[in-house]
């Protein structure tokens, strides 16, 4: 006859304790979202044990007929170059807090794609901010930290930033 093992709660934290937490941080150029990465960076990112990713989405470019095409490369070289400078500032807050992260930059539809980075890089935590949108603009434009509370495969923190008062 077998016997059965029990889990205490206690062995089972001391487990999960163990296993590196995989958290990702999506940034955009806004402040919202630096403020956001400096929240988890203060509040969640405490065992050298996490593993972080910051990862920036960039939108493609419009695929129009320019005559030349220099206009199109021009401008993806921009945004390149954008997105370069924005994982660089987001690498020195981690640096400043004596945290490794992995930088990475994306392409495609920022909500779909961070959803699809989410699922295939295996992150435990998805932290992204909140640009404070009413509901008509939300429903407009769409909100991407609200796409991915209902569609990422993880758990999902939204960070919102405290009014600002002038």
């Amino acid at each position: 006859m077998e016997s059965e093992t029990q889990v205490t709660g206690k062995e089972q934290a001391a487990a999960e304790e163990e296993k590196p937490m995989n958290i990702m941080v999506a940034i955009d150029e806004s402040d919202d979202s630096f403020s956001s990465l400096r929240w988890a960076l203060d509040t969640i990112i405490k065992r050298p044990s996490q593993i972080l990713t910051v990862v920036h989405v960039m939108e493609p470019m419009p695929r129009y007929a320019f005559p030349g095409g220099q206009v199109v490369e021009s401008a993806s070289k921009a945004q390149q170059d954008n997105a370069a400078k924005l994982l660089s500032r987001a690498s020195e807050q981690c640096k400043e807090k004596s945290v490794n992260a992995k930088t990475l930059i994306l392409e495609g539809d920022p909500k779909d794609t961070i959803c699809s980075a989410v699922e295939e890089m295996n992150v435990n935590l998805l932290i992204v901010g909140s640009r404070g949108l009413g509901q008509i603009k939300r429903a407009f434009l769409g909100s991407v930290s609200d796409y991915c509370v209902h569609h990422a495969k993880c758990a999902v923190l939204v960070v919102r930033q405290p009014k600002r008062t002038t």
